[in-house]
Protein backbone atom coordinates (compact mmCIF):
# COMPACT_ATOMS: atom_id res chain seq x y z
CA UNK A 1 0.00 0.00 0.00
CA UNK A 2 1.38 3.39 -1.00
CA UNK A 3 0.85 6.13 1.53
CA UNK A 4 0.44 9.64 0.12
CA UNK A 5 0.49 12.34 2.80
CA UNK A 6 -2.18 14.95 2.42
CA UNK A 7 0.05 18.03 2.46
CA UNK A 8 -1.51 21.14 1.06
CA UNK A 9 0.99 22.93 -1.14
CA UNK A 10 3.54 20.10 -1.26
CA UNK A 11 5.93 20.21 -4.20
CA UNK A 12 4.11 17.39 -6.01
CA UNK A 13 0.65 18.94 -5.79
CA UNK A 14 -0.84 21.57 -8.07
CA UNK A 15 -1.93 24.55 -6.03
CA UNK A 16 -3.00 27.65 -7.90
CA UNK A 17 -1.89 31.00 -6.55
CA UNK A 18 -4.86 33.06 -5.36
CA UNK A 19 -4.09 35.85 -7.83
CA UNK A 20 -2.58 33.77 -10.64
CA UNK A 21 -5.35 34.38 -13.17
CA UNK A 22 -5.47 38.09 -12.42
CA UNK A 23 -1.69 38.34 -12.74
CA UNK A 24 -1.43 36.63 -16.12
CA UNK A 25 -4.49 38.36 -17.59
CA UNK A 26 -3.54 41.82 -16.35
CA UNK A 27 -6.63 42.15 -14.16
CA UNK A 28 -4.60 42.45 -10.95
CA UNK A 29 -4.80 46.05 -9.80
CA UNK A 30 -1.62 47.69 -8.58
CA UNK A 31 -1.56 51.26 -7.24
CA UNK A 32 -0.54 52.61 -10.64
CA UNK A 33 -3.60 50.91 -12.21
CA UNK A 34 -6.18 52.46 -9.88
CA UNK A 35 -8.46 55.32 -10.95
CA UNK A 36 -7.01 58.42 -9.36
CA UNK A 37 -8.94 60.88 -7.22
CA UNK A 38 -9.67 64.26 -8.78
CA UNK A 39 -6.70 66.68 -8.81
CA UNK A 40 -4.14 63.98 -8.02
CA UNK A 41 -0.62 65.39 -8.24
CA UNK A 42 2.45 63.54 -9.54
CA UNK A 43 5.83 63.66 -7.81
CA UNK A 44 9.51 63.93 -8.68
CA UNK A 45 12.44 63.87 -6.28
CA UNK A 46 15.53 66.04 -6.07
CA UNK A 47 18.41 63.75 -5.08
CA UNK A 48 21.82 64.67 -3.72
CA UNK A 49 24.61 64.47 -6.32
CA UNK A 50 27.21 64.18 -3.54
CA UNK A 51 28.04 61.28 -1.26
CA UNK A 52 28.82 63.57 1.67
CA UNK A 53 28.06 67.29 1.82
CA UNK A 54 26.74 70.02 4.08
CA UNK A 55 23.63 71.66 2.68
CA UNK A 56 24.28 75.40 2.86
CA UNK A 57 21.08 76.62 1.24
CA UNK A 58 18.13 75.46 -0.86
CA UNK A 59 16.53 77.84 -3.36
CA UNK A 60 13.23 76.49 -4.64
CA UNK A 61 11.76 79.78 -5.91
CA UNK A 62 12.15 78.97 -9.60
CA UNK A 63 10.65 75.53 -9.09
CA UNK A 64 7.71 76.91 -7.12
CA UNK A 65 6.79 79.19 -10.01
CA UNK A 66 7.14 76.47 -12.65
CA UNK A 67 4.01 75.38 -14.56
CA UNK A 68 1.66 73.01 -12.72
CA UNK A 69 3.59 72.93 -9.42
CA UNK A 70 1.36 72.71 -6.33
CA UNK A 71 3.88 71.98 -3.56
CA UNK A 72 7.55 71.50 -2.81
CA UNK A 73 8.84 70.03 0.44
CA UNK A 74 12.25 69.96 2.06
CA UNK A 75 13.17 68.97 5.61
CA UNK A 76 12.16 72.45 6.76
CA UNK A 77 8.57 71.78 5.68
CA UNK A 78 8.09 68.75 7.94
CA UNK A 79 5.50 69.58 10.62
CA UNK A 80 6.42 66.57 12.79
CA UNK A 81 9.78 64.83 13.12
CA UNK A 82 12.19 64.19 10.26
CA UNK A 83 12.70 60.58 11.28
CA UNK A 84 11.36 57.33 9.85
CA UNK A 85 13.79 54.96 11.62
CA UNK A 86 12.33 51.45 11.99
CA UNK A 87 14.52 50.48 14.99
CA UNK A 88 16.79 53.27 16.22
CA UNK A 89 16.43 57.07 15.82
CA UNK A 90 17.59 59.92 13.61
CA UNK A 91 17.02 58.42 10.17
CA UNK A 92 15.69 61.33 8.09
CA UNK A 93 13.14 61.02 5.32
CA UNK A 94 14.62 64.14 3.65
CA UNK A 95 18.19 65.36 4.10
CA UNK A 96 18.42 68.09 6.73
CA UNK A 97 21.70 69.94 7.20
CA UNK A 98 23.75 67.21 5.57
CA UNK A 99 23.50 64.78 2.67
CA UNK A 100 25.06 61.43 3.50
CA UNK A 101 24.92 59.53 0.22
CA UNK A 102 24.66 60.23 -3.49
CA UNK A 103 20.96 59.81 -4.22
CA UNK A 104 19.64 60.94 -0.82
CA UNK A 105 16.30 62.77 -1.25
CA UNK A 106 16.66 66.48 -0.45
CA UNK A 107 13.40 67.82 -1.87
CA UNK A 108 10.24 66.59 -3.55
CA UNK A 109 7.97 68.34 -6.04
CA UNK A 110 4.26 67.76 -6.65
CA UNK A 111 2.70 68.99 -9.89
CA UNK A 112 -0.27 68.33 -12.15
CA UNK A 113 1.78 65.94 -14.32
CA UNK A 114 4.95 63.94 -13.79
CA UNK A 115 6.73 65.80 -16.60
CA UNK A 116 5.98 69.11 -14.90
CA UNK A 117 7.23 67.82 -11.56
CA UNK A 118 10.35 66.35 -13.18
CA UNK A 119 11.14 69.62 -14.96
CA UNK A 120 10.51 71.70 -11.85
CA UNK A 121 12.80 69.51 -9.72
CA UNK A 122 15.66 70.43 -12.03
CA UNK A 123 15.11 74.11 -11.17
CA UNK A 124 15.86 73.63 -7.47
CA UNK A 125 19.24 75.11 -6.59
CA UNK A 126 21.23 73.75 -3.68
CA UNK A 127 24.56 75.05 -2.43
CA UNK A 128 26.84 72.48 -0.82
CA UNK A 129 30.05 72.25 1.12
CA UNK A 130 31.43 68.99 -0.16
CA UNK A 131 32.94 66.76 2.52
CA UNK A 132 35.23 63.75 2.32
CA UNK A 133 33.11 60.59 2.09
CA UNK A 134 33.76 57.14 3.49
CA UNK A 135 32.88 54.80 0.66
CA UNK A 136 34.38 51.43 1.56
CA UNK A 137 33.70 48.96 4.35
CA UNK A 138 37.45 48.73 4.99
CA UNK A 139 37.78 52.47 5.60
CA UNK A 140 34.76 52.63 7.91
CA UNK A 141 36.01 49.60 9.83
CA UNK A 142 39.50 51.07 10.17
CA UNK A 143 38.16 54.47 11.33
CA UNK A 144 35.67 52.76 13.68
CA UNK A 145 32.72 54.45 12.03
CA UNK A 146 29.69 52.35 12.98
CA UNK A 147 25.95 52.96 12.97
CA UNK A 148 25.51 51.29 16.37
CA UNK A 149 27.66 49.53 18.97
CA UNK A 150 29.42 46.46 17.49
CA UNK A 151 28.23 43.11 18.84
CA UNK A 152 30.03 39.93 19.92
CA UNK A 153 29.11 36.27 20.47
CA UNK A 154 31.44 34.12 22.59
CA UNK A 155 31.37 30.38 23.21
CA UNK A 156 34.11 28.53 25.06
CA UNK A 157 37.71 29.74 24.68
CA UNK A 158 38.41 30.17 20.98
CA UNK A 159 41.83 31.77 21.39
CA UNK A 160 43.12 28.89 23.51
CA UNK A 161 41.56 26.27 21.20
CA UNK A 162 43.18 27.80 18.14
CA UNK A 163 46.55 28.12 19.89
CA UNK A 164 46.67 24.40 20.74
CA UNK A 165 45.18 23.17 17.44
CA UNK A 166 47.28 21.02 15.09
CA UNK A 167 46.40 23.25 12.14
CA UNK A 168 45.54 26.93 11.90
CA UNK A 169 44.31 28.84 8.86
CA UNK A 170 43.69 32.56 8.55
CA UNK A 171 41.89 34.23 5.70
CA UNK A 172 39.88 37.11 4.31
CA UNK A 173 36.72 36.86 2.30
CA UNK A 174 33.97 39.08 1.00
CA UNK A 175 30.58 38.97 -0.68
CA UNK A 176 28.77 41.63 -2.66
CA UNK A 177 25.35 43.17 -2.39
CA UNK A 178 22.27 42.66 -4.54
CA UNK A 179 19.35 44.79 -5.71
CA UNK A 180 15.86 43.52 -4.97
CA UNK A 181 14.59 44.47 -8.45
CA UNK A 182 10.96 44.02 -7.50
CA UNK A 183 8.63 44.08 -10.51
CA UNK A 184 6.71 47.08 -9.14
CA UNK A 185 8.88 49.97 -7.98
CA UNK A 186 8.21 51.95 -4.84
CA UNK A 187 4.91 53.78 -5.07
CA UNK A 188 2.48 55.52 -2.72
CA UNK A 189 -0.75 57.47 -3.09
CA UNK A 190 -1.55 59.85 -0.22
CA UNK A 191 -5.08 61.24 0.05
CA UNK A 192 -5.77 64.00 2.60
CA UNK A 193 -9.03 63.89 4.53
CA UNK A 194 -10.77 65.85 7.30
CA UNK A 195 -9.16 66.81 10.60
CA UNK A 196 -5.58 66.17 9.34
CA UNK A 197 -6.44 62.54 8.62
CA UNK A 198 -4.62 60.86 5.75
CA UNK A 199 -5.19 57.69 3.76
CA UNK A 200 -2.07 56.19 2.21
CA UNK A 201 -2.06 53.45 -0.40
CA UNK A 202 1.41 51.97 -0.21
CA UNK A 203 3.29 49.14 -1.88
CA UNK A 204 4.78 47.92 1.38
CA UNK A 205 5.54 44.78 3.34
CA UNK A 206 4.94 46.63 6.60
CA UNK A 207 1.79 48.80 6.67
CA UNK A 208 2.15 49.44 10.40
CA UNK A 209 5.64 50.83 9.84
CA UNK A 210 4.27 53.13 7.14
CA UNK A 211 1.56 54.26 9.56
CA UNK A 212 4.17 55.03 12.23
CA UNK A 213 6.44 56.89 9.81
CA UNK A 214 3.71 59.00 8.20
CA UNK A 215 2.14 59.93 11.53
CA UNK A 216 5.56 60.95 12.83
CA UNK A 217 6.49 63.25 9.96
CA UNK A 218 3.03 64.81 9.89
CA UNK A 219 2.92 65.19 13.66
CA UNK A 220 -0.48 63.53 14.00
CA UNK A 221 -1.70 60.55 16.07
CA UNK A 222 -1.35 57.06 14.64
CA UNK A 223 -5.10 56.66 14.28
CA UNK A 224 -5.19 59.66 11.95
CA UNK A 225 -3.32 57.60 9.34
CA UNK A 226 -4.95 54.76 7.42
CA UNK A 227 -2.67 52.56 5.31
CA UNK A 228 -3.98 50.23 2.63
CA UNK A 229 -2.03 47.47 0.87
CA UNK A 230 -3.56 45.31 -1.83
CA UNK A 231 -0.43 43.73 -3.31
CA UNK A 232 3.26 44.50 -3.51
CA UNK A 233 4.43 43.52 -6.97
CA UNK A 234 7.47 41.89 -5.44
CA UNK A 235 9.42 43.06 -2.41
CA UNK A 236 11.98 40.53 -1.07
CA UNK A 237 12.72 42.85 1.88
CA UNK A 238 13.08 46.02 -0.16
CA UNK A 239 9.65 47.21 0.93
CA UNK A 240 9.88 46.28 4.60
CA UNK A 241 11.21 49.59 5.93
CA UNK A 242 12.11 51.78 2.97
CA UNK A 243 8.62 52.04 1.53
CA UNK A 244 8.01 54.32 4.52
CA UNK A 245 10.34 56.92 3.01
CA UNK A 246 8.23 57.37 -0.09
CA UNK A 247 4.87 57.08 1.63
CA UNK A 248 6.02 59.82 4.02
CA UNK A 249 7.15 62.10 1.17
CA UNK A 250 3.84 61.63 -0.63
CA UNK A 251 1.99 62.39 2.61
CA UNK A 252 4.04 65.54 3.23
CA UNK A 253 3.21 66.83 -0.25
CA UNK A 254 -0.47 65.90 0.14
CA UNK A 255 -0.56 67.66 3.50
CA UNK A 256 1.01 70.82 2.07
CA UNK A 257 -1.01 70.95 -1.17
CA UNK A 258 -4.20 69.51 0.33
CA UNK A 259 -4.53 67.44 -2.81
CA UNK A 260 -4.00 63.71 -3.43
CA UNK A 261 -0.37 62.97 -4.30
CA UNK A 262 1.06 59.95 -6.08
CA UNK A 263 4.77 59.21 -5.81
CA UNK A 264 5.94 56.57 -8.25
CA UNK A 265 9.70 56.20 -8.53
CA UNK A 266 11.33 55.77 -11.89
CA UNK A 267 13.41 52.61 -11.94
CA UNK A 268 16.71 54.49 -11.99
CA UNK A 269 15.73 56.70 -9.04
CA UNK A 270 14.48 53.62 -7.22
CA UNK A 271 17.80 51.84 -7.60
CA UNK A 272 19.80 54.97 -6.65
CA UNK A 273 17.77 56.03 -3.61
CA UNK A 274 16.98 52.68 -1.98
CA UNK A 275 19.09 50.13 -0.12
CA UNK A 276 20.22 46.67 -1.19
CA UNK A 277 21.36 43.41 0.36
CA UNK A 278 24.28 44.09 2.71
CA UNK A 279 27.71 43.39 1.30
CA UNK A 280 30.12 41.92 3.88
CA UNK A 281 33.81 41.56 4.55
CA UNK A 282 35.12 38.70 6.72
CA UNK A 283 38.35 38.01 8.53
CA UNK A 284 38.58 34.53 9.99
CA UNK A 285 40.94 32.29 11.92
CA UNK A 286 40.21 28.60 12.44
CA UNK A 287 41.98 25.85 14.36
CA UNK A 288 41.33 22.20 13.44
CA UNK A 289 42.80 18.73 13.80
CA UNK A 290 44.40 16.47 11.19
CA UNK A 291 41.06 15.03 10.14
CA UNK A 292 39.52 18.47 9.63
CA UNK A 293 37.41 18.70 12.77
CA UNK A 294 36.97 22.32 13.84
CA UNK A 295 38.22 23.12 17.34
CA UNK A 296 37.89 26.89 17.41
CA UNK A 297 37.12 29.89 15.21
CA UNK A 298 37.41 33.67 15.40
CA UNK A 299 35.28 35.47 12.85
CA UNK A 300 35.07 39.21 12.27
CA UNK A 301 32.28 40.22 9.91
CA UNK A 302 31.81 43.80 8.75
CA UNK A 303 28.63 44.76 6.94
CA UNK A 304 28.00 47.87 4.91
CA UNK A 305 25.19 49.50 6.85
CA UNK A 306 25.28 52.61 4.69
CA UNK A 307 24.43 56.06 6.00
CA UNK A 308 22.06 54.88 8.78
CA UNK A 309 21.27 51.66 10.61
CA UNK A 310 17.83 50.93 9.09
CA UNK A 311 17.54 47.15 9.70
CA UNK A 312 21.28 46.41 9.84
CA UNK A 313 21.10 45.36 13.50
CA UNK A 314 18.74 42.51 12.64
CA UNK A 315 20.65 41.53 9.51
CA UNK A 316 23.96 41.53 11.35
CA UNK A 317 22.49 39.62 14.29
CA UNK A 318 21.20 36.88 12.05
CA UNK A 319 24.47 36.71 10.10
CA UNK A 320 26.36 36.24 13.36
CA UNK A 321 23.93 33.55 14.53
CA UNK A 322 24.27 31.70 11.21
CA UNK A 323 28.08 31.80 11.13
CA UNK A 324 28.21 28.15 12.22
CA UNK A 325 25.70 27.08 9.55
CA UNK A 326 25.20 23.31 10.17
CA UNK A 327 28.52 22.78 11.94
CA UNK A 328 29.30 22.28 15.60
CA UNK A 329 31.94 24.76 16.73
CA UNK A 330 32.88 24.17 20.38
CA UNK A 331 34.85 27.40 20.76
CA UNK A 332 34.03 30.59 18.92
CA UNK A 333 34.36 34.36 18.93
CA UNK A 334 32.11 36.06 16.38
CA UNK A 335 32.20 39.84 16.11
CA UNK A 336 29.91 42.00 14.01
CA UNK A 337 30.95 45.46 12.77
CA UNK A 338 28.08 47.57 11.30
CA UNK A 339 30.14 49.89 9.11
CA UNK A 340 28.81 53.40 8.45
CA UNK A 341 29.57 54.52 4.90
CA UNK A 342 28.40 57.42 2.74
CA UNK A 343 26.33 55.11 0.59
CA UNK A 344 22.61 54.37 0.57
CA UNK A 345 21.43 52.57 3.69
CA UNK A 346 21.20 48.85 3.07
CA UNK A 347 18.10 47.09 4.27
CA UNK A 348 16.23 43.82 4.57
CA UNK A 349 16.68 41.25 1.81
CA UNK A 350 15.32 37.73 1.66
CA UNK A 351 17.49 35.63 3.98
CA UNK A 352 18.08 38.71 6.16
CA UNK A 353 21.77 38.07 6.89
CA UNK A 354 21.46 34.30 6.98
CA UNK A 355 23.09 33.75 3.56
CA UNK A 356 26.07 35.93 4.46
CA UNK A 357 26.61 34.11 7.75
CA UNK A 358 26.37 30.68 6.16
CA UNK A 359 28.73 31.78 3.40
CA UNK A 360 31.61 32.37 5.80
CA UNK A 361 30.99 28.96 7.39
CA UNK A 362 31.29 27.31 3.98
CA UNK A 363 34.41 29.33 3.17
CA UNK A 364 36.02 27.99 6.36
CA UNK A 365 35.09 24.42 5.40
CA UNK A 366 36.65 24.93 1.97
CA UNK A 367 39.81 26.37 3.52
CA UNK A 368 40.19 23.38 5.85
CA UNK A 369 39.66 20.94 2.96
CA UNK A 370 42.22 22.76 0.82
CA UNK A 371 44.92 22.77 3.52
CA UNK A 372 44.43 19.13 4.48
CA UNK A 373 43.75 18.00 0.89
CA UNK A 374 40.46 16.49 1.93
CA UNK A 375 37.13 16.20 0.17
CA UNK A 376 35.07 19.20 1.36
CA UNK A 377 32.06 16.90 1.71
CA UNK A 378 33.99 14.73 4.17
CA UNK A 379 34.95 17.83 6.18
CA UNK A 380 31.30 18.87 6.27
CA UNK A 381 30.13 15.46 7.45
CA UNK A 382 32.77 15.39 10.16
CA UNK A 383 31.65 18.76 11.55
CA UNK A 384 27.87 18.38 11.33
CA UNK A 385 26.02 19.04 14.58
CA UNK A 386 24.86 15.39 14.71
CA UNK A 387 28.45 14.31 15.23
Amino acid sequence: MTYTPNITGAVHTKIQHDSAIKHVTGKAHYIDDLPLPEETQETALFLSPHAHAKIISIDKSLAENAPGVSAIVTSGDIPGVNDIAPVFDNEPVLAGSIAEYAGMPIAAVAAETYDQAFSAAKLIEVKYEVLEPILSIEEAWKKEEFTYKPQKIVRGDAEHAIKRAENVVKGKFGCGGQDHFYLEGHIALAIPAEDRDMTVLSSTQHPTEVQHGVSGVLGVPLNAITVEVRRMGGAFGGKESQSTIFAAIAALLANKSQKPVKLRLRRDDDMIATGKRHDFLFNYQVGFNTHGRIEGVIIDMAARAGNVTDLTSGVMGRAMCHADNTYYIPNAIIRGWPSKTNTVSNTAFRGFGGPQGMLIAEQIIQAIAHVRRLDPLDVRRLNFYEH
